[in-house]
Protein backbone atom coordinates (compact mmCIF):
# COMPACT_ATOMS: atom_id res chain seq x y z
CA UNK A 1 0.00 0.00 0.00
CA UNK A 2 2.91 2.34 0.72
CA UNK A 3 4.08 1.92 -2.88
CA UNK A 4 0.58 2.79 -4.12
CA UNK A 5 0.42 5.89 -1.92
CA UNK A 6 3.82 7.06 -3.15
CA UNK A 7 2.74 6.71 -6.78
CA UNK A 8 -0.49 8.59 -6.13
CA UNK A 9 1.24 11.39 -4.22
CA UNK A 10 3.87 11.79 -6.93
CA UNK A 11 1.21 11.92 -9.63
CA UNK A 12 -1.04 14.36 -7.80
CA UNK A 13 1.83 16.73 -7.08
CA UNK A 14 3.70 16.43 -10.32
CA UNK A 15 1.20 15.71 -13.06
CA UNK A 16 -2.09 17.48 -13.69
CA UNK A 17 -3.66 16.10 -16.84
CA UNK A 18 -5.97 18.59 -18.47
CA UNK A 19 -5.57 21.67 -20.61
CA UNK A 20 -2.28 23.52 -20.61
CA UNK A 21 -1.04 26.74 -22.16
CA UNK A 22 2.56 27.69 -22.78
CA UNK A 23 4.10 30.99 -23.85
CA UNK A 24 7.87 30.66 -23.93
CA UNK A 25 8.78 29.44 -20.44
CA UNK A 26 5.30 30.17 -19.06
CA UNK A 27 3.22 27.15 -18.06
CA UNK A 28 -0.35 27.15 -16.81
CA UNK A 29 -2.32 23.96 -16.22
CA UNK A 30 -5.74 23.10 -14.87
CA UNK A 31 -6.50 19.81 -13.13
CA UNK A 32 -8.16 16.83 -14.82
CA UNK A 33 -11.73 17.44 -13.59
CA UNK A 34 -11.94 20.62 -15.69
CA UNK A 35 -12.31 21.12 -19.42
CA UNK A 36 -14.22 22.84 -22.19
CA UNK A 37 -17.83 21.72 -22.45
CA UNK A 38 -18.03 20.74 -18.77
CA UNK A 39 -20.69 21.39 -16.15
CA UNK A 40 -19.65 23.17 -12.96
CA UNK A 41 -21.69 22.30 -9.84
CA UNK A 42 -24.36 24.78 -8.81
CA UNK A 43 -25.25 26.18 -5.41
CA UNK A 44 -21.96 25.40 -3.65
CA UNK A 45 -18.45 26.85 -3.64
CA UNK A 46 -16.43 25.21 -6.42
CA UNK A 47 -12.67 24.79 -6.14
CA UNK A 48 -10.56 25.12 -9.28
CA UNK A 49 -6.93 24.09 -9.10
CA UNK A 50 -3.89 23.38 -11.20
CA UNK A 51 -0.21 24.22 -11.68
CA UNK A 52 1.83 27.22 -12.75
CA UNK A 53 5.33 28.48 -12.16
CA UNK A 54 6.34 28.55 -8.50
CA UNK A 55 5.28 31.82 -6.89
CA UNK A 56 3.23 32.98 -9.89
CA UNK A 57 -0.08 34.73 -9.46
CA UNK A 58 -3.01 32.98 -11.15
CA UNK A 59 -6.30 34.72 -11.97
CA UNK A 60 -9.41 32.65 -12.64
CA UNK A 61 -12.42 34.46 -14.12
CA UNK A 62 -15.93 33.11 -14.61
CA UNK A 63 -19.48 34.51 -14.74
CA UNK A 64 -18.33 38.08 -14.19
CA UNK A 65 -16.19 37.33 -11.13
CA UNK A 66 -12.50 36.74 -10.63
CA UNK A 67 -10.46 34.89 -8.02
CA UNK A 68 -6.71 35.17 -7.50
CA UNK A 69 -4.26 32.64 -6.08
CA UNK A 70 -0.51 32.36 -5.72
CA UNK A 71 1.22 29.17 -6.76
CA UNK A 72 3.25 27.55 -3.99
CA UNK A 73 6.81 26.32 -4.24
CA UNK A 74 5.68 23.22 -6.12
CA UNK A 75 3.68 25.34 -8.56
CA UNK A 76 0.30 24.29 -7.16
CA UNK A 77 -2.48 26.85 -7.06
CA UNK A 78 -6.12 26.76 -6.03
CA UNK A 79 -9.05 29.19 -6.01
CA UNK A 80 -12.59 28.84 -4.69
CA UNK A 81 -15.39 30.10 -6.90
CA UNK A 82 -18.47 31.36 -5.02
CA UNK A 83 -21.75 29.39 -5.26
CA UNK A 84 -23.04 29.62 -8.82
CA UNK A 85 -26.59 29.72 -10.14
CA UNK A 86 -27.63 27.17 -12.74
CA UNK A 87 -26.92 28.39 -16.27
CA UNK A 88 -27.54 26.61 -19.57
CA UNK A 89 -25.69 29.26 -21.55
CA UNK A 90 -22.13 28.27 -22.30
CA UNK A 91 -19.55 30.68 -20.89
CA UNK A 92 -15.76 30.78 -20.78
CA UNK A 93 -13.71 30.06 -17.70
CA UNK A 94 -10.43 31.90 -18.26
CA UNK A 95 -7.12 31.61 -16.47
CA UNK A 96 -4.08 33.90 -16.60
CA UNK A 97 -0.79 33.65 -14.79
CA UNK A 98 1.70 36.41 -14.02
CA UNK A 99 4.25 34.34 -15.93
CA UNK A 100 2.35 34.84 -19.17
CA UNK A 101 0.29 31.66 -19.24
CA UNK A 102 -3.16 31.89 -20.78
CA UNK A 103 -5.93 29.28 -20.80
CA UNK A 104 -9.63 29.32 -21.67
CA UNK A 105 -12.22 26.59 -21.09
CA UNK A 106 -15.13 27.26 -23.43
CA UNK A 107 -18.84 26.44 -23.32
CA UNK A 108 -18.92 25.82 -19.57
CA UNK A 109 -22.39 25.29 -18.04
CA UNK A 110 -23.53 25.32 -14.41
CA UNK A 111 -25.87 22.67 -13.02
CA UNK A 112 -25.82 19.31 -11.27
CA UNK A 113 -22.93 16.86 -11.63
CA UNK A 114 -23.10 13.15 -10.81
CA UNK A 115 -20.35 10.54 -10.40
CA UNK A 116 -21.62 7.26 -11.87
CA UNK A 117 -19.59 4.31 -10.65
CA UNK A 118 -19.58 0.59 -9.97
CA UNK A 119 -19.16 -2.44 -12.21
CA UNK A 120 -20.57 -3.74 -15.49
CA UNK A 121 -24.28 -3.03 -14.99
CA UNK A 122 -23.34 0.60 -14.53
CA UNK A 123 -20.82 0.47 -17.37
CA UNK A 124 -23.42 -1.14 -19.71
CA UNK A 125 -23.48 1.38 -22.60
CA UNK A 126 -26.55 3.15 -23.90
CA UNK A 127 -26.03 1.81 -27.42
CA UNK A 128 -26.45 -1.78 -26.17
CA UNK A 129 -29.47 -1.16 -23.95
CA UNK A 130 -33.07 -1.76 -24.93
CA UNK A 131 -34.10 1.30 -26.95
CA UNK A 132 -30.64 2.77 -26.52
CA UNK A 133 -29.62 3.15 -30.14
CA UNK A 134 -32.63 5.33 -30.94
CA UNK A 135 -32.01 7.32 -27.77
CA UNK A 136 -28.35 7.89 -28.64
CA UNK A 137 -29.23 8.93 -32.20
CA UNK A 138 -31.22 11.88 -30.79
CA UNK A 139 -28.73 12.78 -28.05
CA UNK A 140 -27.40 15.95 -29.70
CA UNK A 141 -30.65 17.77 -28.97
CA UNK A 142 -29.87 17.61 -25.25
CA UNK A 143 -27.25 20.36 -25.23
CA UNK A 144 -27.63 20.74 -21.47
CA UNK A 145 -26.22 17.27 -20.78
CA UNK A 146 -22.44 16.89 -20.78
CA UNK A 147 -20.48 13.67 -20.45
CA UNK A 148 -17.11 12.56 -19.15
CA UNK A 149 -16.70 8.88 -19.92
CA UNK A 150 -13.59 7.66 -18.10
CA UNK A 151 -12.50 4.30 -19.48
CA UNK A 152 -10.02 2.04 -17.76
CA UNK A 153 -8.04 -0.99 -18.81
CA UNK A 154 -10.36 -3.74 -20.13
CA UNK A 155 -10.88 -6.70 -17.82
CA UNK A 156 -11.75 -9.17 -20.59
CA UNK A 157 -10.45 -12.74 -20.54
CA UNK A 158 -7.00 -12.22 -22.02
CA UNK A 159 -3.38 -11.70 -21.02
CA UNK A 160 -2.42 -8.03 -20.96
CA UNK A 161 0.14 -6.87 -23.50
CA UNK A 162 2.95 -4.48 -22.62
CA UNK A 163 0.98 -1.37 -23.59
CA UNK A 164 -1.88 -2.37 -21.29
CA UNK A 165 0.45 -3.22 -18.42
CA UNK A 166 2.02 0.23 -18.78
CA UNK A 167 -1.39 1.83 -18.05
CA UNK A 168 -1.70 0.11 -14.68
CA UNK A 169 -0.85 3.16 -12.59
CA UNK A 170 -2.83 5.93 -10.95
CA UNK A 171 -1.98 8.49 -13.63
CA UNK A 172 -2.67 6.56 -16.83
CA UNK A 173 -5.33 3.99 -16.03
CA UNK A 174 -8.46 6.07 -16.61
CA UNK A 175 -8.67 8.09 -19.81
CA UNK A 176 -11.37 10.49 -20.99
CA UNK A 177 -12.46 14.11 -21.19
CA UNK A 178 -15.60 16.24 -21.15
CA UNK A 179 -17.76 15.92 -24.26
CA UNK A 180 -21.01 17.42 -25.46
CA UNK A 181 -23.95 15.08 -26.02
CA UNK A 182 -23.80 13.40 -29.42
CA UNK A 183 -24.81 10.01 -30.84
CA UNK A 184 -21.23 8.83 -30.31
CA UNK A 185 -20.63 10.17 -26.79
CA UNK A 186 -24.09 9.23 -25.48
CA UNK A 187 -24.02 5.80 -27.10
CA UNK A 188 -20.76 4.95 -25.34
CA UNK A 189 -21.66 6.11 -21.84
CA UNK A 190 -23.58 4.19 -19.17
CA UNK A 191 -27.23 3.64 -20.07
CA UNK A 192 -28.24 4.01 -16.42
CA UNK A 193 -26.25 7.23 -16.13
CA UNK A 194 -27.68 8.70 -19.34
CA UNK A 195 -31.34 8.00 -18.65
CA UNK A 196 -31.03 9.04 -14.99
CA UNK A 197 -29.31 12.28 -15.98
CA UNK A 198 -31.84 12.96 -18.70
CA UNK A 199 -34.75 12.44 -16.28
CA UNK A 200 -33.19 14.86 -13.75
CA UNK A 201 -32.48 17.37 -16.52
CA UNK A 202 -36.05 17.23 -17.80
CA UNK A 203 -37.55 17.45 -14.29
CA UNK A 204 -35.44 20.39 -13.11
CA UNK A 205 -34.51 22.23 -16.30
CA UNK A 206 -30.90 22.64 -15.17
CA UNK A 207 -27.79 21.32 -16.96
CA UNK A 208 -26.51 17.92 -15.92
CA UNK A 209 -22.93 16.61 -16.00
CA UNK A 210 -22.36 12.85 -15.93
CA UNK A 211 -18.95 11.45 -15.00
CA UNK A 212 -18.69 7.67 -15.44
CA UNK A 213 -15.77 5.58 -14.23
CA UNK A 214 -17.37 2.13 -13.76
CA UNK A 215 -15.26 -0.98 -14.40
CA UNK A 216 -16.75 -4.37 -15.28
CA UNK A 217 -16.18 -7.09 -12.71
CA UNK A 218 -14.74 -4.77 -10.08
CA UNK A 219 -15.35 -5.52 -6.42
CA UNK A 220 -16.03 -2.88 -3.77
CA UNK A 221 -12.54 -3.50 -2.38
CA UNK A 222 -11.00 -2.04 -5.56
CA UNK A 223 -12.90 1.20 -4.85
CA UNK A 224 -11.84 1.60 -1.22
CA UNK A 225 -9.40 4.45 -0.51
CA UNK A 226 -5.92 3.25 0.26
CA UNK A 227 -5.97 5.02 3.63
CA UNK A 228 -9.11 3.02 4.55
CA UNK A 229 -7.18 -0.18 3.88
CA UNK A 230 -4.18 0.98 5.86
CA UNK A 231 -6.34 1.99 8.82
CA UNK A 232 -8.16 -1.36 9.07
CA UNK A 233 -6.32 -4.35 10.49
CA UNK A 234 -8.71 -6.74 8.77
CA UNK A 235 -7.53 -5.46 5.40
CA UNK A 236 -3.86 -6.28 6.02
CA UNK A 237 -3.92 -9.41 3.85
CA UNK A 238 -4.68 -7.23 0.84
CA UNK A 239 -1.28 -5.54 0.99
CA UNK A 240 1.09 -6.58 -1.79
CA UNK A 241 0.43 -9.51 -4.16
CA UNK A 242 -1.22 -11.45 -1.31
CA UNK A 243 -4.60 -10.11 -2.39
CA UNK A 244 -4.60 -12.59 -5.27
CA UNK A 245 -4.93 -15.39 -2.69
CA UNK A 246 -7.42 -13.73 -0.36
CA UNK A 247 -10.65 -15.67 0.12
CA UNK A 248 -12.34 -12.39 1.00
CA UNK A 249 -12.17 -11.55 -2.70
CA UNK A 250 -14.28 -13.65 -5.05
CA UNK A 251 -12.54 -16.48 -6.86
CA UNK A 252 -13.78 -15.24 -10.25
CA UNK A 253 -12.19 -11.80 -9.77
CA UNK A 254 -8.91 -13.29 -8.56
CA UNK A 255 -8.83 -15.75 -11.44
CA UNK A 256 -9.48 -13.04 -14.00
CA UNK A 257 -6.76 -10.82 -12.50
CA UNK A 258 -4.23 -13.67 -12.63
CA UNK A 259 -5.17 -14.30 -16.24
CA UNK A 260 -4.78 -10.62 -17.16
CA UNK A 261 -1.46 -10.17 -15.35
CA UNK A 262 0.08 -13.38 -16.66
CA UNK A 263 3.73 -13.45 -15.64
CA UNK A 264 3.44 -10.10 -13.79
CA UNK A 265 1.37 -10.91 -10.66
CA UNK A 266 3.06 -8.18 -8.65
CA UNK A 267 1.70 -5.35 -10.82
CA UNK A 268 -1.43 -3.37 -10.14
CA UNK A 269 -4.74 -4.48 -11.60
CA UNK A 270 -8.22 -2.89 -11.81
CA UNK A 271 -9.44 -5.47 -9.26
CA UNK A 272 -6.65 -4.87 -6.77
CA UNK A 273 -7.90 -3.37 -3.50
CA UNK A 274 -7.78 0.46 -3.59
CA UNK A 275 -6.56 0.69 -7.18
CA UNK A 276 -9.71 2.07 -8.77
CA UNK A 277 -10.23 4.64 -6.06
CA UNK A 278 -6.68 5.91 -6.31
CA UNK A 279 -6.73 6.01 -10.10
CA UNK A 280 -10.30 7.14 -10.71
CA UNK A 281 -11.73 8.93 -7.65
CA UNK A 282 -8.90 10.49 -5.65
CA UNK A 283 -8.14 13.22 -8.18
CA UNK A 284 -11.69 14.59 -7.89
CA UNK A 285 -11.09 15.59 -4.26
CA UNK A 286 -13.24 18.57 -3.17
CA UNK A 287 -15.17 18.63 -6.46
CA UNK A 288 -18.73 19.01 -5.12
CA UNK A 289 -20.64 16.26 -6.89
CA UNK A 290 -24.38 16.35 -6.38
CA UNK A 291 -24.52 12.57 -5.77
CA UNK A 292 -22.74 9.31 -6.45
CA UNK A 293 -24.81 6.78 -8.40
CA UNK A 294 -23.44 3.39 -7.29
CA UNK A 295 -24.40 0.18 -9.14
CA UNK A 296 -22.18 -2.64 -7.91
CA UNK A 297 -22.27 -5.88 -5.98
CA UNK A 298 -22.36 -8.81 -8.40
CA UNK A 299 -18.70 -9.61 -7.69
CA UNK A 300 -18.88 -9.26 -3.90
CA UNK A 301 -22.07 -11.34 -3.66
CA UNK A 302 -19.91 -14.34 -4.53
CA UNK A 303 -18.28 -14.06 -1.07
CA UNK A 304 -21.02 -15.30 1.27
CA UNK A 305 -19.99 -13.34 4.34
CA UNK A 306 -22.77 -10.88 5.12
CA UNK A 307 -21.05 -8.87 7.90
CA UNK A 308 -17.95 -8.53 5.73
CA UNK A 309 -19.87 -7.36 2.69
CA UNK A 310 -21.87 -4.91 4.78
CA UNK A 311 -18.65 -3.48 6.16
CA UNK A 312 -17.21 -3.10 2.66
CA UNK A 313 -20.19 -1.02 1.57
CA UNK A 314 -20.20 1.24 4.63
CA UNK A 315 -16.42 1.64 4.51
CA UNK A 316 -16.71 2.64 0.87
CA UNK A 317 -19.31 5.31 1.60
CA UNK A 318 -17.34 6.62 4.59
CA UNK A 319 -14.04 6.42 2.73
CA UNK A 320 -15.27 8.28 -0.34
CA UNK A 321 -16.79 11.01 1.78
CA UNK A 322 -13.54 11.44 3.67
CA UNK A 323 -11.20 11.27 0.68
CA UNK A 324 -13.43 13.62 -1.31
CA UNK A 325 -13.58 16.14 1.53
CA UNK A 326 -17.40 15.99 1.24
CA UNK A 327 -18.82 14.59 4.50
CA UNK A 328 -22.40 14.92 3.24
CA UNK A 329 -21.81 13.39 -0.21
CA UNK A 330 -25.02 11.61 -1.19
CA UNK A 331 -25.18 8.10 -2.61
CA UNK A 332 -27.89 6.41 -4.67
CA UNK A 333 -27.23 2.67 -4.49
CA UNK A 334 -28.83 0.28 -7.00
CA UNK A 335 -29.78 -3.08 -5.52
CA UNK A 336 -28.93 -6.22 -7.49
CA UNK A 337 -31.65 -7.23 -9.98
CA UNK A 338 -33.33 -10.59 -10.45
CA UNK A 339 -31.79 -12.94 -13.02
CA UNK A 340 -32.46 -16.53 -14.05
CA UNK A 341 -30.35 -19.66 -14.24
CA UNK A 342 -28.64 -21.79 -11.61
CA UNK A 343 -25.08 -20.46 -11.75
CA UNK A 344 -23.56 -21.15 -8.30
CA UNK A 345 -21.79 -17.80 -8.47
CA UNK A 346 -25.23 -16.14 -8.16
CA UNK A 347 -26.60 -18.11 -5.20
CA UNK A 348 -25.56 -15.35 -2.78
CA UNK A 349 -27.53 -12.61 -4.57
CA UNK A 350 -30.68 -12.77 -2.38
CA UNK A 351 -28.64 -12.36 0.78
CA UNK A 352 -26.53 -9.66 -0.79
CA UNK A 353 -29.64 -7.61 -1.56
CA UNK A 354 -30.41 -7.72 2.16
CA UNK A 355 -26.84 -6.65 2.89
CA UNK A 356 -27.25 -3.67 0.55
CA UNK A 357 -30.50 -2.68 2.26
CA UNK A 358 -28.96 -2.83 5.75
CA UNK A 359 -25.87 -0.90 4.69
CA UNK A 360 -27.97 1.85 3.09
CA UNK A 361 -29.97 2.27 6.30
CA UNK A 362 -26.78 2.66 8.35
CA UNK A 363 -25.69 5.89 6.69
CA UNK A 364 -27.51 9.17 6.27
CA UNK A 365 -27.78 10.39 2.70
CA UNK A 366 -27.72 6.90 1.14
CA UNK A 367 -30.78 5.89 -0.90
CA UNK A 368 -31.50 2.34 -2.07
CA UNK A 369 -33.07 1.68 -5.48
CA UNK A 370 -34.90 -1.68 -5.59
CA UNK A 371 -34.75 -3.45 -8.99
CA UNK A 372 -35.85 -6.99 -8.10
CA UNK A 373 -38.94 -6.65 -10.28
CA UNK A 374 -36.94 -5.20 -13.19
CA UNK A 375 -34.66 -8.17 -13.79
CA UNK A 376 -35.16 -10.97 -16.29
CA UNK A 377 -35.16 -14.76 -16.62
CA UNK A 378 -31.87 -15.05 -18.47
CA UNK A 379 -28.73 -16.14 -16.54
CA UNK A 380 -26.92 -13.17 -18.11
CA UNK A 381 -26.05 -10.75 -15.30
CA UNK A 382 -26.75 -7.75 -17.55
CA UNK A 383 -30.49 -7.12 -17.98
CA UNK A 384 -30.54 -4.80 -21.02
CA UNK A 385 -33.65 -2.80 -20.12
CA UNK A 386 -31.86 -0.05 -18.19
CA UNK A 387 -34.33 2.82 -18.58
CA UNK A 388 -36.70 1.74 -15.78
CA UNK A 389 -33.73 1.34 -13.43
CA UNK A 390 -32.46 4.79 -14.38
CA UNK A 391 -35.86 6.38 -13.82
CA UNK A 392 -35.92 5.00 -10.27
CA UNK A 393 -32.40 6.36 -9.75
CA UNK A 394 -33.58 9.78 -10.92
CA UNK A 395 -36.59 9.63 -8.59
CA UNK A 396 -34.26 8.87 -5.66
CA UNK A 397 -32.00 11.79 -6.62
CA UNK A 398 -34.93 14.18 -6.80
CA UNK A 399 -36.25 12.87 -3.47
CA UNK A 400 -32.86 13.43 -1.84
CA UNK A 401 -32.88 17.09 -2.81
CA UNK A 402 -36.30 17.57 -1.22
CA UNK A 403 -35.08 16.43 2.19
Amino acid sequence: MKRTMERVACWMLGTLAGAAAMAGAAVLEVARPFGSGMVLPMGRPVPVWGKAGAGEEVRVAFAGGEKVAKANGDGEWRVLLPPLEACAEGRSLTLRSSGGGRLALDDVLVGRVFLCSGQSNMDFPLARATGGRAEAAAAAKWSGIRLMNLTGVPTADRVYDEATLARLNARDHFQGRWERSSPESAGAISAVAWWAGLAVHRATGVPVGLVENAVGGSGAEAWLPVDTLEAGRDYAEWAGPGWLSSEKIGSWARGRARRNLGSHPGLDHPFRPAFLHESGVRWWRDFPFDSVIWYQGETNAEVEDDPWNERLITDLVDGWRKSAGLPDLRFVMVQLPRIGGNDPLRKGWPRFREVQARAAKKRQGVSLVVTMDLGWDSPDVHPPDKKPVAERVAAAILDQTRH
